[in-house]
């Protein structure tokens, strides 16, 4: 592969050379059959992996899976994909399904080790946070308002890089606030929706939010740039299962130390409970009063 050296480290996180791990495709430089589409669409995933483009590498990973599901080094690399991605449950199990076909394989053995050590640091992370998340509960807007969504006209900010598997809940959210649509903003990385014609305003090159209701779809990103310069009336955080932690940082940063309390949205009751904070659950439905958890 031009993008990656022969004598770099793998792109797997195994810590040998690509030539003795994932670049074994060759031998000395020179292919020894000419190559088939299943090694150009690993290879191709490869340079898409490295590169941080984790969507189109799942992608490519995933069309050779299909046309054959017993390939060990996508079953493998589409569990690093995962892990790099900190979906690490389902990193587990596409490496776990990896090793089933080749057990003794000291790369996949190494990132077992790594995922399953992400997940006992996440288990560990999450009991704290559900320790130190309500004290939060002050900075938070406790009760339900019929002004809450007064019809004016709003910035929706998505907070995350990898929208892959999120597109569906944030056309629920669009759905719930209903009109007029916010306006969407995202930070110029966040994966392209495949089936829907999003208006997506990239963050600086095309100005920053103004308007006076102000949406922050996922805790993953900090808009600390250019947030100081903007005051909305209203400000609303979606809160997802995977950002548990990130809240310990988002809330107080988009409260202003309390200043400005802000009002919390959830998927679902179960995982508000999980939160422990005051919020509103999103329903699944054009026009409905929300329900206060």
């Amino acid at each position: 592969m031009a993008s990656i050296g022969r004598n770099e480290p793998c792109p797997c996180g195994s810590g040998r050379r690509y030539k003795d791990c994932h670049g074994a495709l060759t031998r000395s430089g020179v292919a020894t059959t000419p190559p088939s589409a299943e090694q150009h669409r690993l290879e191709a995933a490869l340079t898409a992996q490295r590169s941080g483009r984790f969507a189109d590498a799942i992608s490519l990973y995933e069309a050779v899976l299909a046309a054959d599901p017993d390939n060990f080094d996508a079953l493998h690399m589409r569990g690093v994909v995962a892990y790099q991605c900190g979906d690490f449950d389902r990193a587990r199990d596409w490496v776990t399904a990896a090793l089933r076909l080749r057990p003794v394989d000291q790369a996949a053995r190494f990132n077992l080790r790594l995922i399953g050590g992400a997940l006992e640091r996440r288990l560990v992370e999450r009991e704290i946070c559900r320790e130190v998340l309500p004290r939060l509960r002050r900075r938070c807007v406790i009760g339900t308002d019929s002004r809450l969504w007064p019809g004016s006209e709003a910035d929706l900010i998505i907070c995350y890089r990898d929208m892959s598997a999120r597109w569906p809940a944030l056309r629920v959210l669009m759905q719930w606030l209903g009109a007029p649509p916010p306006t969407l903003w995202h930070f110029g990385d966040t994966t392209p929706p495949l089936n829907e014609l999003w208006d997506l305003r990239v963050l600086g090159r095309d100005g920053v939010p103004r308007a006076g209701r102000g949406i922050f779809f996922g805790a993953e990103r900090s808009p600390a740039e250019w947030y100081a310069s903007w005051r909305p009336g209203d400000i609303v955080l979606y809160c997802s299962d995977e950002t548990h932690c990130l809240l310990l940082d988002r809330i107080p940063e988009l409260a202003r130390d309390g200043e400005t309390p802000i009002r919390l949205l959830f998927g679902s009751s179960a995982h508000a409970k999980r939160v422990g904070l005051p919020g509103l659950i999103v329903r699944e439905v054009t026009r409905q009063e929300p329900t206060l958890c």
